[in-house]
């Protein structure tokens, strides 16, 4: 479907509870590129052949592919779009070096991964069920591509506009967002979604302050003209100040939660149960449980809670006065 001229847009199903990922074609004067891939799993790249045969794009006519984030529904089929197409393909530098440590060298993270989880307080038989699962998403984001890397500074020209490369971290340390200053069109990635607030995590190999970055990055794009904003995940939107403002709202609300749940002293998995409930399944308990990270690390930066490790475990409490 056209949202904008020259501006297609391919909704890739997902095998998860957010069930699909908006990724976007964009039409130029001598080809086409591509922004986002979904995963490489075939229900996905069967939907991409189908786009791809229906709108009489041929692999060659694909000029670059430019990925926003290495979370693997962004980034997942980006080498085997990269086989198929010979296109180069774009990320930040950051991403670079996430996607080496995650999907790459992941198998060695992971008991750092289960340390963290252990020492926030996350139940043993739970931890193995997490981890389990995030080594069956390396299954999915296989092969991987050769990247270029690009600094967040880029103007480029794709869909026949120049589009800003904007650098908004905080979902990821390396996001990405492309914005067309002359029509007002904002492609947002994961950093500005119109239902649901982005996940922003703390992992042992992130900054150890993603929420403050995330929402300066807020601030960033409620400073630009937005008139349109073309998301992974939800319908295309106009008010994107709004949104943005909406987003600032919820993260002082949930900010201000925490800390009263740390009160005299709890886990981060304990604190994580109260905000989240105890239904969540195997796969959205880890993004749960490192949100909350997030969430307490931006509280201790302000020295609104401290934190102490007591026997193995760190326990949180709300900072007097």
């Amino acid at each position: 479907m056209e949202v904008a001229a020259n501006i297609f847009i391919i909704k890739l199903p997902l095998p998860f509870k957010l069930d699909h990922i908006n990724c976007y074609l964009l039409k130029g004067k001598n080809g086409w590129n591509v922004i986002d891939t979904g995963l490489n799993y075939t229900p996905s790249t069967s939907t991409w052949e189908e786009a791809f045969k229906d709108m009489d794009v041929n692999y060659s006519d694909i000029e670059g592919i430019y990925v926003t984030h290495y979370h693997p529904d962004h980034y997942g089929a980006a080498g085997w779009l990269q086989e198929l197409t010979g296109a180069p393909v774009y990320m930040h530098r950051t991403e670079s070096l996430f996607v080496d440590q995650m999907w790459k060298k992941g198998r060695a993270n992971i008991p750092v991964i289960g340390e963290l989880f252990k020492e926030n307080g996350m139940p043993p038989n739970l931890i193995s069920e997490v981890l389990d699962n995030m080594v069956g998403i390396w299954n999915v984001v296989q092969p991987h591509p050769r990247l270029s890397l690009l600094s967040g500074e880029e103007k480029v020209e794709l869909g026949g506009r120049v589009l800003e490369i904007i650098h908004t971290p905080g979902h990821s340390d390396g996001h990405i967002c492309f914005f067309d200053r002359n029509e007002g069109i904002l492609i947002s990635g994961d950093h500005l979604l119109p239902k649901i607030s982005s996940n922003i995590s703390l992992w042992p190999t992130s900054h150890p302050n993603p929420l403050d970055l995330f929402l300066n990055s807020l601030k960033t794009i409620r400073d630009l003209p937005v008139k349109l904003v073309f998301p992974s995940h939800g319908p295309v939107f106009r008010d994107s100040l709004g949104r943005v403002d909406e987003l600032l709202d919820h993260h002082r609300e949930r900010l201000s939660k925490i800390s009263d749940l740390a009160n005299s002293g709890a886990t981060a998995y304990q604190i994580c149960e109260s905000l989240f409930g105890t239904s969540l399944t195997v796969h959205e308990i880890r993004f749960a449980l490192t949100e909350t990270l997030a969430h307490l690390a931006y509280l201790e930066s302000k020295s609104e809670v401290y934190s102490r490790q007591e026997q193995g475990i760190v326990i949180y409490r709300r900072a007097l006065g």
